[in-house]
């Protein structure tokens, strides 16, 4: 039996694959328990969590162990991205840096990030400790961005 978590890293994986315009290779990041978490081409991270509530806000709430394999990713992938699946309504990317920007993880325990959009407008970001600036744009679009560029490095002085 498939759990629902799987259908929404399906769409996050599928998300990559068809704006990728090159092969790539996926592998799960896993310390201990459930795959929340995926290395793309050997370089960057990816950290999926989902919430299945039909509209806007959605509330993503972190564990400690959620919390010590995020900080684990990003010591192992510095290029790392958070991936809120929001129901259908969309994908939401954030940086690392953006993430840590609004969530505490070392009051893990109360470790959340709220996600909401009003009809027809990007996405407003709160966490535990703050709120994101500048509203985010739906879509995955850093990582291809952010694989892309570590391409044009690793060739650039060939």
């Amino acid at each position: 039996m498939l759990d629902d978590y799987e259908f929404y890293q399906g769409v996050v994986l599928r998300q990559l694959v068809i704006e990728a315009d090159y092969s790539t290779s996926f592998r799960p990041f896993v310390r201990e328990g459930r795959i929340n978490a995926f290395v793309i081409n050997g370089r960057v991270g990816v950290y999926v969590k989902h919430s299945s509530k039909r509209m806007s806000p959605w509330r993503f709430t972190f564990t400690i162990d959620q919390a010590a394999d995020l900080l684990d990713l990003e010591q192992k992938c510095p290029d790392s991205f958070m991936v809120f699946v929001c129901g259908t309504d969309g994908l939401v990317t954030l940086s690392f840096s953006d993430l840590h920007s609004i969530v505490g993880f070392q009051e893990s325990e109360n470790a959340w990030v709220s996600v909401s959009r009003p009809p027809r407008t990007q996405y407003d970001i709160a966490g535990n400790t703050g709120e994101l600036k500048y509203k985010v744009s739906r879509g995955i679009g850093l990582i291809p961005e952010t694989l892309k560029e570590r391409v044009r490095e690793r060739y650039a002085g060939v």
